[in-house]
């Protein structure tokens, strides 16, 4: 009898504790733990990198003299020869890429990546490069979770879920901000609020400030000296201006950032060469202009307390923060857009704190006693500036609240960031992560309820073996091969290989009941046609058959639209529809659900 309870209770335990939810969570728990490791380390080498090329210094106190100049240079070599020669996925910011990753290569990385991207975004901010710890630190996150999942065997979907875990961990450790890291990852990474996937985020988010506390102790990134509070409810007009302003900033920050990647991207120099000729300008803007340089947390520490005066020994102070917050945007935008390594959530927030100074400064001069200090300002300009370039208006606020540790401020801060978002949605049709993967032709949407079409690509679904029917095709040929293949539409190409238009079985039913049975395809088939690209999803494929009333779709190549490579139609849409719903549930889930 002892030895029956002793099996049925054997079996109690595994089918609760070792359950689908319960080893995703205790893996998101390990991955939380590690990743929170990785990030300390990863934090250490970018002191450890910044002594080394500062001599013992730092990019605002050093010794350097105009050497310092040549700094970010020598980084840069480094930085280049890793991305060309051992991992392209180490440049840039970090979060498109995990974003990227997610559409295209369902969340899978290569194992080489966390350890690369470390260290080059360790040389890049180390070597005074412009820019944040933020974007490497969450695809090092991710890369290593999904390597973690990769290695477990994982689904698809539970490989994505901790993807999210390893970055929201990233963050969470790095910044001591837990909530707003788990949000970060739902509001930006996974876009669903579901409990599958928010309890394994919330167990790793946990465990890993966990153990950055044990390291680096309880302590907001950004140290207060000073509470700030809404001095009147009349106050809230000038925080309405500071949110527009940081929304027309924000998209700036987006456009110069892109346009100068194009710049570099049209540079016929080695692909090496670029993160140095980038950082070499950020060097000559350092020599002059020291703060811009490296992650700049000790000048936007500085704004939040009031006391840039004493960083910044000039007359004209609001003048000069004015100057320092364009230089920063060039500095940054030069950083990133040559391939260096690094994140664009620091310098956003840095770029808001100057804006939010240098506004705070005037209102303060005109409007003493109806306006808080400019440290007030400079607090809420860092979220709204970063509400505008993500587009993530709850992790901007959360962050804020998390890395600051002040509350008094929310009202005016939860107002500008709003405003910010919508000023950056009027503005800009992408955030500063989604404008990198619309140039590959990758559609992110802003929403947390992203539908399985928006996820999938028409390369999963298209049909590379189609078929296609010259002009001259005598119409009797098209019915007989309608016949046999029971294909209902096919592209019509000439025959130098530009697609010419489509012909469908609808067409040739209609020229036979008007008597033009002895027609060819050039007579019947539809010239106008609508065409669709590998890199677009089957949503924009689905929308454009239901538009147009059509249920086949040319799939072209996007550098030649006359160029026919695959075909689409609706039944191949719904079997990748159900494919997907299948990768969506796992088998242990389905014997669960059927035991229950």
């Amino acid at each position: 009898m002892f030895s029956d309870i002793q099996k049925s209770l054997r079996g109690h335990i595994r089918s609760e504790f070792l359950g689908e939810y319960a080893r995703l969570n205790i893996i998101a728990a390990m991955v939380g733990g590690l990743a929170a490791l990785i990030a300390i380390g990863f934090r250490w080498l970018i002191l450890a990198f910044q002594e080394f090329f500062f001599v013992g210094g730092n990019p605002l106190n050093n010794e350097l003299g105009l050497w310092v100049f040549a700094v970010p240079m020598i980084g840069a070599v480094f930085v280049g020869m890793i991305a060309y020669w051992l991992a392209p996925e180490v440049k840039g910011a970090g979060v498109a890429e995990v974003m990227r990753g997610l559409m295209a290569d369902k969340g899978r990385a290569r194992a080489r990546v966390p350890a690369l991207k470390a260290l080059a975004s360790a040389i890049t901010l180390g070597s005074g490069g412009s820019a944040g710890r933020e974007g490497p630190i969450v695809q090092i996150g991710a890369s290593f979770a999904s390597v973690v999942g990769q290695k477990l065997k994982m689904t698809t979907t539970e490989v994505r879920i901790m993807v999210a875990c390893g970055a929201a961990a990233g963050i969470a450790a790095t910044f001591n901000t837990p909530i707003a890291a788990a949000v970060f990852a739902l509001e930006l990474l996974l876009l669903e609020f579901r409990t599958r996937s928010f309890i394994p985020l919330i167990i790793s988010t946990v465990f890993a400030t966990l153990i950055s506390r044990l390291f680096l102790g309880d302590y907001p990134t950004f140290s207060m000296e000073l509470t700030y509070s809404l001095v009147s409810p009349y106050e809230l007009a000038f925080y309405l201006v500071l949110g527009l302003l940081a929304g027309i900033v924000g998209v700036i920050f987006i456009k110069m950032l892109y346009k100068m990647e194009d710049v570099f991207d049209a540079l016929s120099v080695p692909g090496y060469v670029k993160p140095v000729i980038g950082v070499a300008m950020v060097g000559a803007i350092g020599l002059f202009y020291p703060s811009v340089l490296g992650v700049g947390y000790d000048t936007v520490t500085a704004a939040l307390n009031g006391h840039l005066d004493q960083l910044f020994d000039v007359r004209m102070l609001g003048l000069f923060v004015v100057v320092v917050l364009i230089l920063k945007l060039i500095a940054t935008s030069l950083t990133i857009s040559s391939g260096n390594a690094g994140g664009v959530f620091g310098p956003s927030l840095f770029l808001g704190a100057m804006l939010g100074a240098a506004f705070g400064m005037a209102a303060n001069q005109f409007f003493p006693n109806m306006t808080a200090e400019y440290g007030a300002y400079a607090l809420v300009g860092m979220a709204a500036v970063f509400a505008s370039t993500a587009r993530a208006t709850l992790t901007a606020i959360l962050m804020l609240f998390e890395m600051t540790s002040s509350y008094e401020i929310i009202l005016p801060l939860m107002f500008a960031c709003v405003v910010s978002d919508a000023v950056s949605s009027m503005l800009s049709k992408e955030t500063i992560y989604t404008a990198k993967l619309a140039k590959l032709g990758i559609r992110y949407v802003h929403d947390l309820s992203a539908n399985i079409l928006e996820a999938a690509k028409v390369k999963e679904a298209m049909d590379i073996k189609f078929v296609s029917l010259s002009p001259d095709t005598p119409l009797r040929k098209v019915v007989d091969l309608q016949l046999y293949s029971g294909k209902k539409g096919y592209p019509v190409v000439s025959s130098d290989g530009k697609l010419k238009g489509i012909v469908t079985l609808t067409d040739v039913r209609k020229a036979f009941e008007s008597g033009k049975q002895d027609s060819t395809v050039n007579d019947i088939m539809t010239k106008r046609i609508v065409t669709v690209y590998p890199e677009e999803t089957l949503q924009v494929a689905m929308e454009k058959m239901v538009l147009r009333k059509i249920g086949h779709l040319p799939v072209v190549d996007p550098a030649k639209p006359n160029r026919i490579i695959a075909m689409i139609d609706r039944e191949a849409i719904l079997d990748r529809y159900r494919g997907v719903l299948a990768e969506e549930v796992s088998e242990e889930s389905i014997q669960g659900r059927l035991m229950e």
